[in-house]
């Protein structure tokens, strides 16, 4: 619960400092993905993990959803997503096991 805890926190930190930082250099103007697009992605990748993976430990399936959604970000557009043929999908479904693989299970240790 308490690991729980400091998961989110960190999440919730590392959102602030981004959008500060794009806010304080203009980004917002750059992204190419909205943000309701970006949570789409990352909420649909999640649930997907739950269901074809319920072992994986939830601290693993946000590093891989963050993983996932930040290489589509950085390599495609919201139209090539969008345009994606299920066996394209699929093929880039087996890169992503490559770009983004799997690790041990995360454990906090040491903080407050």
């Amino acid at each position: 619960m308490k690991r729980n805890k400091v998961i989110i926190c960190l999440i919730i930190t590392l959102i602030f400092i981004i959008g500060a930082q794009n806010f304080a250099s203009g980004g917002a103007h750059t992204l190419k993905f909205p943000t309701e697009e970006v949570r789409a992605m990352w909420y649909m990748c999640s649930t997907q993990f739950q269901m074809v993976a319920p072992h994986i430990a939830q601290a693993e399936r946000v590093r891989l959803c963050d993983c996932y959604v930040d290489h589509m970000r950085n390599t495609f557009t919201p139209k090539q997503v969008e345009a994606l043929t299920p066996e394209q999908a699929k093929e880039l479904g087996v890169k992503m096991n490559i770009i983004c693989p799997t690790q041990q299970s995360f454990s906090f240790k040491g903080g407050t």
